[in-house]
């Protein structure tokens, strides 16, 4: 058995930014984690390019953007699945299916048949995994490192997909606007695969006794959601979870090229730099949430980033110049970061580790809240603008985030144990 990394003593900033790296199978987790979503947001850019211009329809857009997350209705059933099995062997399973649906669409581009109901199809399939995958990754984490690294293993694992979220959209930008899909998708493909060999080298030492297999999944699920009921912090995160799901993340998966081809008019490239803009706020917020010691009211920060959050949101929708909207998308991003990465390290401490999966099932379930702010966005951009679609998300974030606050003080007033 491979011995965890031993965080004591590390007191600067800069060593403990980098304190997770000390194991082994964190790096190769990390590594895959970061290939796999540039790949992703590569394909994000390029797909939701082409629905766009093959369909002139937000609504469509949107529908493309919605798809993409199939899986989170199943996601409790995949909390049980993560539960009882070898968490690596599923990570490299789910990860090469990712590099073999893009082979897929790469091979109908290069016959020159790609439609927008392949996409449709494909994407929604791919969505089911994508799901899975999400699930499985984050528990896997608390299984690599003890439980006082798990800040910073969290933030550090944001931090590669907020790189490679700067990296990717540009990447792909610059490669679909210069030589064409084909191109394009060659390389996605290539990071897929580098993404998948990369799980290869993954071990989990320290994964808990699996769920008794000859409990009903029904049974499972009882469970799961009796724990979250009678534990008042989970249940506030799992229902800040859905409403930012439902209200923040729509702006960078659906809204964006809307507002950048009708708002600030601008072709590929520019919507590369917008979405890059939004990460480059994001990673510079995870990786100060990686230097910290800890949050000592991680609850408080949790909430006033998703509040200021919702607010960039709503001044976004006030501008139409290209300048200020990258600076507005970098403080919505960096607001993002220490929202998500609180919420993550939050939920991963205070969840009891042979019933993790499940709670992160349910987790991912609060990720449903993504395809319906998607359509519902999509709808709104279609009839009256991306701008007045935007003013609506970030209302609702605001107002129903201050009432979650309020209604479950639990959260707001949690502080951070050793």
């Amino acid at each position: 058995m491979r011995p965890l990394y031993r965080p004591a003593g590390v007191t600067t900033a800069v060593s403990r930014f980098g304190s997770a790296f000390r194991g082994r199978d964190f790096r190769y987790l990390w590594l895959s984690d970061s290939v796999v979503s540039c790949s992703e947001q590569m394909e994000f850019l390029v797909l939701a390019w082409f629905i766009l211009q093959e369909t002139d329809s937000p609504f469509l857009l949107g529908l493309y953007a919605a798809l993409r997350f199939t899986g989170t209705l199943f996601s409790p059933l995949y909390g049980i699945v993560v539960d009882r099995y070898r968490r690596e062997r599923l990570l490299r399973a789910v990860r090469f299916g990712f590099a073999a649906s893009a082979i897929v669409i790469l091979s109908l581009i290069l016959w020159d048949i790609l439609g927008a109901w392949h996409v449709f199809v494909i994407v929604g399939i791919v969505g089911m995994a994508r799901a899975f995958d999400t699930v499985t990754r984050q528990t896997v984490i608390p299984d690599i490192v003890p439980r006082e690294g798990i800040m910073n293993a969290v933030a550090l694992t944001r931090s590669g997909r907020d790189i490679m979220q700067i990296v990717g959209p540009m990447v792909g930008g610059v490669l679909l606007a210069r030589y064409g899909m084909a191109w394009s998708y060659a390389a996605i493909v290539g990071m897929y695969l580098a993404g998948a060999a990369l799980a290869l080298r993954l071990h989990v030492p320290n994964q808990p006794m699996a769920v008794r297999s000859s409990e009903s999944v029904l049974s499972n699920l009882r469970q799961a959601l009796s724990y979250v009921r009678t534990r008042e912090v989970v249940l506030g995160l799992l229902l800040l979870a859905f409403l930012v799901n439902l209200s923040g993340f729509p702006l960078n998966n659906g809204l964006l090229p809307v507002y950048a081809r009708d708002v600030l008019d601008v072709g590929a490239v520019g919507l590369g730099q917008l979405l890059g803009a939004y990460s480059v706020g994001s990673m510079l917020g995870s990786v100060t949430i990686a230097a910290l010691p800890r949050l000592r009211r991680p609850g408080v920060v949790m909430t006033l980033a998703g509040i200021g959050w919702h607010a960039s949101i709503l001044a976004l929708a006030l501008i139409a110049w290209f300048g200020p909207a990258m600076g507005v998308l970098a403080l919505a991003g960096l607001a993002q970061s220490f929202t998500m990465v609180t919420m993550s390290m939050l939920l991963l401490s205070v969840t009891s580790p042979e019933i993790r999966g499940r709670v992160m099932g349910l987790r991912s379930l609060a990720v449903y809240g993504l395809p319906l702010g998607l359509l519902a966005s999509g709808f709104l951009a279609e009839i009256l603008g991306a701008s007045l679609a935007l003013v609506v998300n970030g209302a609702v974030g605001i107002i129903f985030g201050i009432a979650i606050a309020v209604a479950i003080r639990g959260v707001w007033r949690y502080s951070w144990r050793m």
